[in-house]
C-alpha cells in the first residue's frame, strides 16, 4: 500500500508543477506582449504573415536610411545657403558709390623738402601735374655732361622703377611747359605720370623730395581687402567632418590668400654721382648683400645695382624669388610664389665729402685821384677759396657790381651833386659761376687752385666785358680783381669803382636707396582667368602644389530614394566663385593703380553685377536641392507612418484586453499557489477535525 501511495502522490506533485509552470508561462507572455506591444517577438508566432512582416520591417528600414541621408545633408545645405546670402548681398553692396567711388579722390601731396636750399630749391605744381601712384618722389640734380657750365641734368624717381631725365640751365633755358618744368615718368606702375616742377633755385648739385598718396583709393583699398578676407573666411566654412566649398576633399581647406600674388619689390638707388668709398647694402630676410666702391669703379649706380644683383642671384642657399638689375640703378626682386612674403632693407653710407666756402671780399687798395704825374690807385678787391679739395657739383659764383643797384640810372646821384657832370655809366652787375663737373674733375679740378682758375677763365668770357681786370690764370686759390680805372675827378665823391661779392654752395649730392613694394598687378581685362576642372583656379589651397584636382570640383552626393541620388552644395571651384573673386581683385588694382581707376574700376563693378547674378543663380540650385530634400523626406516619413500601421496591424496587440488576460492569469496563478500551500499541510488529524 505504501508504494501505491507514494506514486499517487508523486503523480499529484507532477501536475501540480505542470500548472504553475504554464500559468507563470502565460503571465511572461502576456508581460512581453504588454512591453513591446507585440503579439510575439518570435516571427514563428505569425504563421503565414511572416513574409508581409519581414517586407514591410525591410521597407520601414530603407526609408529610415533615406531620412538618416537627407538629416546629414540638410544642414549642411542650409549653411551653404546662409554662406550663399552673405556672398550674394556683398556683390550687390559693393556695386554702391559708398564702398566703391567712381573716382579715385583727389591726391595728397607733401611739400618737398630740399636737402641744400642754396644748391636746389623746386616746390611741386599739383594743379599742372598728373600723378599716377602712391610713390615718393626723388630730384637729383648733378652737372649735365653734355650742356655748358651751369646746365644740370634733373633726374625724377618715382622709387617703383619709373624714372625721367631732362637738362636745365636757369641762366639760359627758361621754363617751356608753361609755368615750369614738366617730368614725365615712365617705367613702373608709375608710368605716365606727369610731374610739374617749379626750380626756385637750381646752382649746385642737390637732392629734394616729395610723396603723393591718395587717402580716398587708399581707404578704398582696405576696404576691398577686408572684404577679401571676410570672403576666404566664408568659403573656408567648415560644417562637420568637411568644408561646405571643398568639394570631395575633406582634410585642406580650400581657398588659400585671396590676396597673395607674387612680391615685387624695387630697390631704387637714388643720385646720379657715385664716390669711392661710397658704402651700399641691401639686406634680404636678414641677410645682407654690400659692396663698397673701389678707386678704379664706374662711378655709376648702374654698376653698384648690378653688383648687388649679382650678389643677390648667386646666395647660397638660393633665394625665393628672381633678382634683376637695369641700367638706371632700380633693382627688381620678384618671389617665386604667390603669397611667399621676404623682408628688404637698403641702406647707404656716403663716403667723407669736403665743405668748402670763399672769403667774404675785400678791399685792399681804395681807389685814389690821378696825381699831377699819374700816379693814381686803382681799386683792388680779393677773396679766397677756401678748402683743399671740391667735389663735384661744388659751385662757386662771384659777382662784380659796378654802379649804385638802388639807384641804377644816377638820379638820386645827380640830384644831390647837380654841379657833376652826367656821364655815369648806368648800374650793371657782372655774375660769373662755374660748378665743378665730372668731366672736369677727371680732368683735373680737383682742388680750389683750379678751381679759381676756371672762375678767371669764365670772367674772362663776359660780353660785354666789365670794367674790371681779374688777376692771370695760375694766381692761386685768391683771386683779385682790379678796376680800369682810378678815381674819376668829376665825381669825387664815388670813391668805390665797383663791389664784389661772392660765395661757394657745396653741391649736397648723398646717394640714398629706396625700397617699395609694388601694388598688386591687373589680371587681364579682356581675358578674365577662368579655369575648369580638374584645373584649379589660382586662390586655390593647392594650386601652387598640384595645379588641378578633379576632387576639387566634385560635389558632394546623397541617395534620397530609390534609384535617386542627388548632388548638393557649391564648390569654391564654381565659375560664379571665379568671377566674385576676380572682381574683388579688378576693384583691388584699380584702388592700388589710382591712374588707370577708373578703367579698372568699371571692369570691377561690371565683373560684380554678374558675379552676383551667377552666385543668386547658384544659390537658386541650393534652394531647389533643399525644397528637394524637405519634400522626399515628408515623403518618406508619411510612408514610414503608413509602413508602421501596416506593422501594427500585424503585430500589434490591444493592450486592454492583455492588461486583462494578464491580470486574470496572476488571479489563478495566485490561486494556485495558494492551493499547493494548504495541500502541503493536509493530515488525518486535520482533516478528522
Amino acid at each position: 500500500m505504501s508504494s501505491v501511495t507514494q506514486l499517487g502522490s508523486y503523480a499529484k506533485y507532477l501536475g501540480l508543477v505542470r500548472n504553475l509552470t504554464a500559468g507563470q508561462k502565460q503571465i511572461d507572455d502576456l508581460s512581453t506582449q504588454l512591453t513591446t506591444g507585440k503579439k510575439s517577438i518570435d516571427l514563428n508566432a505569425y504563421g503565414a504573415e511572416t513574409q508581409k512582416l519581414l517586407d514591410l520591417r525591410a521597407e520601414m528600414a530603407k526609408r529610415d536610411n533615406y531620412v538618416q541621408n537627407i538629416d546629414t545633408a540638410s544642414p549642411r545645405l542650409k549653411a551653404t545657403d546662409t554662406v550663399l546670402n552673405t556672398l550674394e548681398k556683398m556683390a550687390s553692396d559693393w556695386q554702391s558709390n559708398n564702398l566703391m567711388p567712381f573716382q579715385p579722390g583727389p591726391p595728397s601731396v607733401t611739400s618737398a623738402f630740399n636737402a641744400n636750399p642754396d644748391g636746389m630749391k623746386v616746390t611741386v605744381n599739383t594743379d599742372k601735374s598728373s600723378f599716377t601712384q602712391n610713390a615718393r618722389y626723388t630730384v637729383s640734380a648733378v652737372p649735365s655732361k653734355t650742356g655748358e657750365n651751369g646746365t644740370f641734368d634733373v633726374t625724377v624717381t618715382d622709387g617703383l622703377g619709373g624714372t625721367t631725365t631732362r637738362a636745365i640751365n636757369l641762366k639760359t633755358v627758361p621754363p617751356n611747359d608753361g609755368g615750369g618744368y614738366n617730368f614725365k615718368i615712365s617705367g613702373g606702375p608709375g608710368g605716365g605720370a606727369v610731374v610739374n616742377l617749379n626750380f626756385e633755385q637750381l646752382a649746385s648739385a642737390s637732392t629734394s623730395n616729395f610723396t603723393v598718396t591718395w587717402p580716398q583709393a587708399n581707404d578704398t583699398r582696405e576696404r576691398v581687402e577686408g572684404a577679401m578676407r571676410d570672403m576666404q573666411q566664408l568659403l573656408n566654412e567648415r560644417f562637420g567632418d568637411r568644408f561646405l566649398f571643398g568639394g570631395a576633399r575633406y582634410d585642406k581647406e580650400p581657398v588659400g590668400d585671396l590676396l597673395a600674388a607674387p612680391q615685387k619689390t624695387k630697390v631704387t638707388l637714388n643720385g646720379a654721382i657715385v664716390n669711392t668709398d661710397d658704402y651700399f647694402e641691401v639686406t634680404i630676410d636678414g641677410k645682407p648683400f654690400s659692396y663698397q666702391v673701389q678707386a678704379g669703379d664706374p662711378k655709376s649706380l648702374s654698376f653698384v645695382a648690378g653688383t648687388l644683383n649679382s650678389m643677390i642671384r648667386s646666395a647660397d642657399p638660393k633665394l625665393p624669388l628672381t633678382a634683376m638689375a637695369s641700367s638706371d640703378g632700380v633693382i627688381t626682386l620678384v618671389g617665386d610664389e604667390p603669397g611667399q612674403t621676404f623682408d628688404v632693407q637698403a641702406r647707404v653710407v656716403n663716403a667723407m665729402t669736403v665743405d668748402n666756402s670763399i672769403s667774404a671780399p675785400t678791399t685792399t687798395q681804395q681807389a685814389t685821384l690821378p696825381a699831377p704825374a699819374g700816379t693814381g690807385a686803382k681799386q683792388i678787391d680779393s677773396f679766397t677759396l677756401t678748402g683743399q679739395k671740391v667735389d663735384i657739383g661744388d659751385t662757386y659764383e662771384f659777382s662784380v657790381e659796378v654802379g649804385d643797384p638802388g639807384d641804377p640810372y644816377n638820379l638820386k646821384y645827380y640830384q644831390q651833386y647837380p654841379n657833376e657832370p652826367k656821364d655815369l655809366p648806368p648800374y650793371q652787375k657782372y655774375t660769373v659761376s662755374y660748378t665743378v663737373s665730372e668731366q672736369d674733375y677727371n680732368g683735373g679740378v680737383t682742388d680750389v687752385s683750379k678751381v679759381a682758375d676756371q672762375l678767371r677763365l669764365q670772367f674772362a668770357k663776359l660780353n660785354p666785358q666789365p670794367p674790371v681786370a681779374i688777376d692771370a690764370v695760375g694766381s692761386g686759390s685768391s683771386i683779385a680783381l682790379t678796376s680800369n680805372t682810378t678815381m674819376d675827378p668829376n665825381h669825387p665823391s664815388r670813391v668805390q669803382q665797383f663791389a664784389t661779392s661772392a660765395r661757394a654752395i657745396n653741391g649736397s649730392i648723398d646717394n640714398t636707396a629706396q625700397v617699395s613694394t609694388l601694388p598688386p598687378e591687373s589680371d587681364s581685362i579682356t581675358d578674365l582667368p577662368y579655369v575648369d576642372p580638374p584645373n584649379l583656379p589660382f586662390y586655390d589651397s593647392e594650386a601652387l602644389t598640384r595645379k588641378e584636382n578633379i576632387k576639387a570640383s566634385q560635389k558632394p552626393a546623397v541617395t534620397i530614394d530609390d534609384g535617386q541620388l542627388i548632388t548638393y552644395g557649391v564648390t569654391s571651384t564654381d565659375r560664379a566663385i571665379q568671377k566674385l573673386v576676380t572682381a574683388f581683385r579688378m576693384a583691388r588694382v584699380a584702388a592700388s593703380n589710382p591712374g588707370q581707376y577708373e578703367q579698372y574700376i568699371a571692369k570691377s563693378r561690371e565683373l560684380m553685377s554678374q558675379a552676383k547674378d551667377e552666385v543668386r543663380s547658384v544659390h537658386a540650385k541650393v534652394a531647389s536641392d533643399m525644397a528637394t530634400l524637405d519634400q522626399k523626406k515628408t515623403e518618406h516619413k508619411d510612408a514610414i507612418a503608413t509602413v508602421t500601421q501596416r506593422i501594427a496591424g500585424i503585430e500589434g496587440i490591444d493592450e486592454t484586453e492583455v492588461a486583462a488576460r494578464l491580470k486574470s492569469s496572476m488571479n489563478t496563478l495566485e490561486a494556485a499557489y495558494t492551493v499547493a500551500g494548504q495541500t502541503q499541510k493536509l493530515s488525518l488529524l486535520n482533516y478528522l477535525a
